[in-house]
């Protein structure tokens, strides 16, 4: 790979600890920490645009985070009524899908 191509190769863990951690691969090096959530975050998804990293958590929230400024841009609390479990997000459509434990799917427009 080019110099370019290991420069451009990041990782977001969501973490037990409330929080997010962004990485960067090559130097298995963390570049900063993201906090807001009041409970285990469960999932992350990357934004399409590349901008921005969506979170859900044990406390039935989304957040969509600014990664340039490092920090929360928005904030969907009671996302759904129980833990949300899982999230995805579809470029193609521009929607993110989130899972919850309350046996539910919910479909939200990004732009």
């Amino acid at each position: 790979a080019s110099e370019a191509d290991q420069d451009a190769l990041f990782l977001a863990s969501a973490c037990r600890d409330k929080t997010i951690k962004f990485w960067h691969v090559p130097t298995s090096t963390c570049l900063f920490t993201l906090t807001g959530h009041d409970n285990w975050v469960r999932g992350l998804a990357f934004h399409f645009s590349g901008k921005y990293l969506l979170s859900v958590a044990d406390d039935r929230s989304m957040r969509i985070w600014d990664l340039e400024n490092k920090r929360c841009q928005k904030t969907l609390h009671d996302a759904h009524s129980h833990f949300v479990t899982c999230i995805a997000v579809n470029s193609r459509f521009s929607t993110a899908a989130t899972g919850s434990v309350d046996l539910s799917v919910k479909l939200w427009e990004c732009v």
